[in-house]
């Protein structure tokens, strides 16, 4: 997901150069859907079904693996640097900050080039690699987004205070590149100052240990002014409690996001391991000693310690108020304990990486999956606090027993993300989806990109119902996820516009996609992305409504699922917007991004019907010629020459084509999904700060790399997996019901123009399965050829 801009200047882009979880149920997996991606019905293995069952004949024998499997403990693999870097439209915006799986609490270092420089669109997360000064560590960020947001409660180890470090250009200091260290859950560098800063965390509460050099006035800035770059604060407050070595307050700031709802409020609560030699703080001006309170704009604080041992800073965060943020605080790290919490956030880690393993010969390849298991792991957020308390969509405290999450980039995790969570996490799921029922439940309507707490109506299509429909078809308890709750309001937005004043936006022009079968292009930019969205939306909403026996909703929801049909311009030969008069809209330039498209170009729009890519080969004239217009389109992508701006043909660095190499594999052609894949896979990754081919999207790419990595791509909303090529000799996934093994026996990056799978020993007859096969384990063997 990039911000909801134009194609930013490339002098710009040249500059931007330099509790435990609620357990889901697999036992009815597969049963929900047999549809594939053609429309095609029946299972691929063993049972009734056109086109999708076994051949009789048997698969060959299992060779002796090559390679060895990732050496334990599986976090040395994980290279948080990975995504850090980059330019233009290819940075990856992540960070190296610590954090536990998809907690709230991501303190890590704020950083810029000399001067304080820091362009926006390069710094989303607040950290580039290429950056040279550091001018704090703050406790809040998303992984991997194209907008700027959060950045809260900001601190900063100093020697000595005076009024100029009331502002960044007085506090901020060069950082040692040499001495920057990064692994799940541990963050250290040395500061141009002396300063050694380490950084852990627990779900709620990040921990910082400053270690000042030796004779030194040890000090700690705390900034409630200042968040990430284009970000604003509505106010800030403190409130210092100096004999419990304490300050509680909140910084509300308001980013690219936030601002849509009128920002977001952290509170958090701050407590020292040492007492307060001193305390002074400041609002809009020279700092007071003795002053223990302030609100507004230009808040902040400093902590004086006498000099000695290091400073532990623990902040406990929450979204509720204060009192909850010290509740989270005493409940996760009450001793300030830090070397405790990183060895506990380090063993998190590990225990959800080990639900992978993988045999290869590569390390390089064991950095680059488990990296990528580590980014999808990032991302949506914890909101609700140590008791359950959580602020909803509707600004109010409520109450659940389960965990409770918030940012969800929908329309880019739909894909590839949640799939993957379905599959290999189906508890982190489970609560997910029970989050966006209670979002919906609390607010009023289904957001499509809920941050924080609150509605920011981001990018397009409704893309909650295919993460939903992905689940359910995949063997989710629909009253275990108040499915029911949660279609209602999916169906409200799906059938009429939202009342004016609404803090959702809908569906565009929803009324005129039910009259004429399209968002006609009068209604504004990104029409043509807007219907085709719809319609996949309506695919997965049909799934929904069969799966709770409203068969009539589920037949017009089905038929809707086909108005993609509707822009697709026979003449041009590509989905088009079009007028209300009826009139296909001629594409000016196929490789230039048009305001009927979201992030993209006609040539890369060409692919998306997901749901229906059978009806798609046959409006470009059957399999024969979809396949041999994908094959050019591929040939086409490897010879274009990477640039800073978004590419022409394939773009891995935005969603709408990245299931386009799977598609051969939808249309039966797995050698040259095996092919093209791998080519993504090698030429779009590396295990450098630059190795993610754009903005992660709160980790929708790495989530792309490991299905990709272990061979098998969902097509998100159906219980199809497409087959591609492996590149480990062996991985094992350790599902809910079973190990599912997938082996290959030649993995070569030259091996991969022929492929062959076979399941249980039986070969395929379609390189496809079910989640209904795979769902209790199995052997998935792929063999790969020159």
């Amino acid at each position: 997901m990039l911000p909801r801009l134009r194609l930013l200047p490339a002098a710009l882009l040249l500059a931007a150069c330099a509790d435990p979880p609620a357990e889901a149920t697999d036992s009815d997996a597969g049963s929900a859907s047999t549809t594939t991606t053609g429309g095609t019905t029946g299972p691929t293995t063993g049972a009734t079904g056109e086109g999708t069952s076994m051949s009789p004949t048997t698969g060959p024998e299992e060779p002796e693996l090559p390679g060895m499997f990732a050496p334990e403990p599986l976090v040395q693999h994980v290279n948080p640097f990975i995504g850090t870097g980059g330019s233009g439209y290819g940075v990856g915006s992540s960070y190296p900050g610590p954090q536990v799986p998809f907690g709230l609490a991501r303190p890590g270092p704020d950083t810029t080039l000399a001067g304080g420089f820091a362009l926006p669109f390069s710094h989303c997360a607040g950290y580039h690699y290429d950056d040279t000064e550091v001018q704090g560590f703050s406790q809040t960020r998303m992984h991997g987004t194209g907008i700027v947001d959060y950045g809260a409660v900001r601190v900063m180890p100093t020697l000595g205070m005076s009024p100029d470090k009331t502002d960044p250009a007085g506090y901020r200091v060069a950082l040692d590149k040499a001495s920057e260290t990064a692994r799940p859950g541990y963050y250290a560098v040395t500061l141009g100052s002396g300063v050694q800063a380490e950084l852990t965390a627990t779900a709620r509460v990040g921990l910082q240990r400053f270690t000042f050099p030796e004779g030194q006035d040890p000090v700690v800035i705390l900034d409630l002014a200042h968040g990430l770059p284009d970000v604003d604060t509505v106010s800030g407050q403190l409130e210092v409690d100096a004999e419990a070595a304490e300050v509680r307050g909140h910084h509300h700031v308001s980013g690219g996001y936030s601002e849509r709802f009128g920002g977001v409020k952290v509170y958090y609560a701050l407590r020292a391991s040492r007492p307060f030699a001193e305390f002074g703080s400041w609002n809009d001006g020279a700092p007071t000693a003795g002053a223990a309170a302030q609100e507004g704009e230009a808040v902040g604080a400093y902590l004086r310690f006498d000099p000695g041992e290091p400073v532990v800073i623990a902040i406990g965060l929450s979204f509720v108020d204060a009192a909850h943020a010290a509740m989270n605080l005493d409940a996760e790290a009450p001793a300030l304990d830090f070397e405790a919490a990183q060895m506990a956030a380090e063993a998190a880690w590990e225990q959800d990486l080990a639900r992978v393993q993988v045999r290869g010969e590569s390390d390089r390849d064991f950095e680059l999956f488990y990296t990528a298991l580590y980014h999808v792991l990032l991302m949506p957020t914890l909101a609700s606090d140590v008791d359950g308390s959580y602020r909803g969509l509707d600004d109010a405290v409520h109450t659940t027993d389960a965990p409770y999450y918030t940012d969800f980039s929908l329309w880019d995790t739909f894909r590839t993300l949640h799939p993957l969570l379905t599959l290999l996490y189906p508890e982190y799921q489970g609560d997910m989806l029970r989050s966006l029922t209670r979002m919906a439940e609390d607010g009023g309507w289904m957001p499509r990109w809920p941050l924080g707490h609150g509605y920011t109506n981001g990018m397009d299509g409704e893309s909650a119902t295919v993460v939903y429909a992905d689940s359910i078809v995949k063997g989710f308890d629909p009253d275990d996820i108040g499915l029911a709750s949660a279609y209602a309001a999916m169906r409200e937005t799906a059938m009429a516009p939202v009342p004016p004043g609404s803090p959702y936006g809908g569906r565009m022009a929803v009324d005129k996609y039910i009259e004429l079968g399209y968002v006609p292009v009068e209604a504004g930019f990104s029409s043509a992305s807007w219907t085709l969205e719809s319609a996949y939306n309506d695919f997965a909403l049909a799934k929904i409504a069969e799966a709770l026996g409203e068969a009539d909703d589920a037949a017009m929801f089905a038929e809707r699922a086909g108005y993609w049909k509707n822009v697709w311009d026979p003449a041009q030969q590509f989905l088009v917007a079009r007028s209300e008069s009826g009139a296909f809209v001629p594409v000016p330039d196929p490789f230039g991004w048009q305001d009927f498209y979201a992030e993209g170009n006609a040539l890369q729009y060409t692919w998306y019907a997901p749901h229906d890519i059978d009806g798609l080969a046959e409006a470009m004239g059957g399999r024969e010629a979809a396949l041999s217009r994908l094959q050019q389109f591929f040939e086409d992508s490897e010879q274009e020459v990477i640039s800073l701006m978004p590419q022409e043909y394939y773009w891995q660095g935005n969603e709408p084509d990245i299931h386009a190499p799977f598609v051969f594999s939808a249309l039966d052609d797995h050698a040259r999904s095996a092919r093209w894949s791998r080519w993504v896979l090698r030429n779009r990754y590396g295990a450098t700060p630059s190795g993610l081919p754009g903005n992660d999207d709160g980790g929708t790419m790495s989530a792309w790399l490991a299905f990709a990595a272990i061979g098998v791509f969902p097509i998100a909303g159906t219980d199809v997996y497409l087959l591609g090529s492996p590149i480990f000799s062996e991985t094992i996934l350790h599902l809910a019901g079973g190990d599912l093994r997938i082996v290959a026996p030649v993995t070569s990056d030259e091996a991969v123009n022929s492929a062959a799978a076979s399941w249980q020993g039986e070969l395929l007859a379609r390189p496809r399965l079910l989640h209904g096969d795979i769902a209790q384990g199995g052997t998935l063997q792929i063999d790969l050829g020159p």
